[in-house]
C-alpha cells in the first residue's frame, strides 16, 4: 500500500470545486491509479483531514499501487511523495486509529440507510464493524460529527461523516490487513471509511 499527503491550494479553482463535491474530489484522485483501478488492482481511499480555519485543507490518500500525482493540475496542491506502507501486523498487538465513516442502519419500514443518533449508537456501530474487520475496541472518542450535501439523482442528501479516534487492538491479522486495503463502512467515494493506524 501508498499513503500520499495533498495539500490543497485554495487559490486552485480546481482545489475549490473537489473541496465543494467529494465526488469530483475521488475523480480527481483516481486519475493517480486510473490503469490500476481500470484493470481492478486497486482500492483507492481517502480522507480530509481536521485543519485550523487558517490552514489549508490536507488530503490524505491510500492507494494499492504506487500514484503518479504528475496527472493533477498546476497549482492543484503541494504534494508530498507518497510512501510505501506495509504494516506487520499481530495478534494482541495495540494501535491507535483514525476513522472517519458514515455509521448508519436500514431503516425497517422502507430499507434506505439512516444516520444514526446518539454517541452511543455510533460506538456500539463503530465497535461492530472493527470486530468484523479482525480489530477489537479497547477506546473511542468523536471528534467531530457532521453532515455534509452530495449531489444525487438531480437533488442533494446530506451524509453523515464521523470522526473516531481512540485505541483498538489486532484480533485477526489477515482480517485486520483486509479491512486496512479495503476501508471500513460505506461512502468510500466519499471521503469514508480510511482505517489509518499508528503506534500508541
Amino acid at each position: 500500500m501508498w499513503v500520499s499527503k495533498l495539500v490543497l491550494d485554495p487559490r486552485s479553482r480546481a482545489a475549490r470545486r473537489d473541496l465543494a463535491n467529494p465526488y469530483e474530489m475521488h475523480r480527481t484522485l483516481s486519475r493517480a491509479v486510473s490503469e490500476a483501478l481500470k484493470e481492478g488492482r486497486e482500492r483507492l481511499l481517502w480522507r480530509l483531514e481536521p485543519t485550523r480555519a487558517h490552514e489549508r485543507p490536507v488530503v490524505l490518500v491510500q492507494t494499492l499501487t504506487e500514484p503518479d500525482w504528475g496527472v493533477l493540475e498546476p497549482g492543484y496542491a503541494e504534494v508530498w511523495p507518497p510512501k510505501a506502507f506495509a504494516p506487520a501486523l499481530q495478534a494482541g498487538q495495540f494501535l491507535r486509529f483514525r476513522l472517519q465513516a458514515n455509521p448508519a442502519k436500514r431503516a425497517r419500514d422502507t430499507g434506505k440507510r439512516v444516520a444514526l443518533k446518539t454517541r452511543e449508537e455510533k460506538l456500539a456501530w463503530l465497535k461492530r464493524r472493527l470486530e468484523e474487520g479482525g480489530f477489537g475496541l479497547l477506546g473511542a472518542e468523536i471528534l467531530q460529527d457532521t453532515f455534509f450535501e452530495v449531489p444525487k439523482a438531480g437533488q442533494r442528501i446530506q451524509v453523515q461523516a464521523v470522526l473516531f479516534e481512540g485505541l483498538l487492538r489486532v484480533e485477526d491479522p489477515e482480517k485486520a490487513l483486509k479491512t486496512l486495503r479495503t476501508g471500513l463502512g460505506p461512502g468510500k467515494a466519499l471521503g469514508l471509511g480510511l482505517l489509518s493506524l499508528g503506534r500508541p
